[in-house]
Formats: C-alpha cells, structure tokens, sequence
C-alpha cells in the first residue's frame, strides 16, 4: 500500500505539467529574426502591405509574447503587432514603466541595429516587464521587436 502511494505520487510529480519557463518565451535571436523577417517583406511587397500585415491580429509577425513594431520617418508608430490601436503614436520623449526615456533610443536605431533595454507592458500576461528590443533602421523606417526577461 505504502509503495503504491509512493508510486503514485512520483508519477505525479514526473508528469505534472510544468510551471511557464523562459523556453517557452521568445529570445533575442527569435526577436531579432522577426526583424529580418518584417524587413525581406518590405523589400518584396513594399510598405502598405507590409504594415498591414503587421498589424493584423494573429498575424505572421506575433510569435507568443514577440511581436514587430515598425516607427516612421515622423517617429509614429506606423505599424504595432500586438496593439495596434498604438498606430499613430509618437515616440519622441517616449518613457517606459518607471520613467526610463527610451523612444529616442529607438528612433535613432543604426541600420546594422541596436539592442535597447527598457520596461514595458507584456501584452501576452499583462504585467509590467524587462524587455529588451532589437530595433534596426531601414528605408526611413525603424523596425523593431523585442524579448522580455522574466
């Protein structure tokens, strides 16, 4: 009797499901190639198509909690995967969370990219997170997707 509680109770502990981890989110690398993607469909179907796609929900450019985000030659949101109810939007002067200015810092992104860190709303869980964006200048455009750090 005893043997079989213990039996039990460590097949329940071996095939319980897992808490979330950091796997299941997206990474720096995944980010980073969510820009490269939005960009080659620039290239191939141009502006207009492209941000549409962007902004549609489900969409090709939202993997889990990473989405693109493109800023226009104005420095507004042109396109935003996961709100895009944000188009329109400026960055300049833009503060995270606790009052970190980081909007310029993705307005002035090179075109080789930058990596800019600052706190922002996880649309996916809707807390307040670390979030760490690859942002890379590209036709008068900046693109941009980030990763969040637990």
């Amino acid at each position: 009797m005893i043997r079989r509680i213990g039996v039990t109770l460590l097949s329940g502990l071996l095939f319980a499901p897992l808490p979330a981890s950091a796997a299941e989110r997206g990474t720096a690398e995944e980010a980073q190639a969510l820009v490269e993607k939005a960009i080659a469909r620039y290239e191939e179907v141009g502006p207009q198509q492209t941000f549409a796609e962007i902004n549609a929900p489900g969409g090709s450019f939202v993997d889990r909690e990473l989405y693109v985000f493109v800023v226009g030659p104005d420095h507004r949101l042109t396109a935003h995967g996961a709100d895009p109810a944000r188009v329109g939007n400026t960055l300049v002067g833009l503060k995270d969370d606790v009052g970190k200015p980081f909007g310029d810092a993705i307005i002035a992104a090179s075109a080789d990219g930058d990596w800019v860190e600052y706190r922002f709303l996880n649309f996916a869980n809707g807390q307040s997170e670390n979030k760490i964006s690859f942002v890379k200048s590209f036709d008068g455009h900046v693109f941009g997707c980030g990763y969040y750090k637990p």
